[in-house]
């Protein structure tokens, strides 16, 4: 199981490496929206793009490990705005498995179902994961 955790984590960092590389190549089309926010917030809320986290349930208490992947509050995930709301966040692994999504789509109704894609999550219960 750890094995198949950290290969995860790989893949995660990869995708964030990726998409920081495709925002900084000059003088080429880009054909793939990339997670990062085209234009970056300001102030300590940037800071956050690519850190890991943990999401929280309505209590506070930890369900997931999980990688900020966008704050651009214009980015459709799942089919939401992120707006004011919602951070774009990539499932690493489900401390609590069972716990519901707030945001389901037909696919992803719990944590479990989400580990490994990315998802929103309610910038309120997301907080920076000091491990």
């Amino acid at each position: 199981m750890v094995k198949e955790l950290a290969e995860r984590l790989g893949k995660v960092e990869s995708i964030v490496v990726e998409s920081k590389q495709v925002e900084s190549t000059p003088n080429m089309e880009r054909c793939v929206q990339s997670s990062a926010s085209v234009i970056e917030p300001k102030g300590k809320e940037s800071l956050m793009l690519g850190k890991k986290v943990k999401s929280c349930d309505m209590e506070g208490h930890p369900v997931a490990n999980a990688i900020i992947m966008s704050l651009d509050k214009s980015k459709m995930v799942m089919g939401k705005s992120l707006g004011e709301e919602y951070y774009e966040v990539a499932i690493l692994f489900a401390c609590k498995p069972n716990a519901p999504l707030f945001v389901k789509d037909n696919e992803r109704k719990t944590i479990q179902d989400a580990v490994g894609s990315h998802i929103v999550w309610f910038r309120d219960f997301v907080e920076l994961d000091d491990t």
